[in-house]
């Protein structure tokens, strides 16, 4: 069932990304004659408020003991990420301890989306506070499988 909603989720942030570049190439054929105060696109915030409610829940997925939920939740976060739908402070903790995940393609994601943060806002990541419980948590979820 966590398996479902999180994909319905990813689906609907492709949909909702998809939707945000069309409008970007037409507000770019047309940004000379409307003005932006004009433009009122109330879906824009729609999809920030609506992972606001679900983060949590989203990112507690990362310690499912089914990798395939993890990998979905994942999936979901790199799209939150690249949306720019919620502040990356949240989430960095989470990413740095999905990368002590026992399934190397979750940590190669979650390593690969901590590097881009860095890259993104330099200096960012080690400012942040690895939160210990958490990287535990993942690291007792691959202990307890073996």
């Amino acid at each position: 069932m966590r398996c479902q909603v999180l994909r319905n989720m990813l689906m609907y942030l492709m949909e909702e990304e998809a939707r945000m570049i069309k409008a970007d190439q037409e507000w770019k054929k047309l940004q000379n004659k409307e003005d932006l105060k004009e433009m009122g696109d109330i879906q824009s915030g729609m999809a920030s408020t609506i992972i606001q409610v679900y983060i949590k829940q989203i990112l507690e997925s990362f310690f499912h003991h089914h990798s395939q939920v993890r990998m979905i939740a994942l999936s979901v976060i790199t799209l939150i990420l690249r949306q720019g739908l919620v502040h990356p402070v949240q989430i960095v903790p989470y990413l740095i301890s999905m990368g002590t995940d026992s399934d190397s393609t979750i940590r190669a994601k979650a390593d690969q989306q901590v590097q881009e943060l860095d890259k993104k806002y330099p200096g960012f990541i080690q400012v942040t506070t690895i939160n210990t419980r958490q990287t535990s948590r993942v690291t007792k979820i691959g202990t307890d499988r073996w």
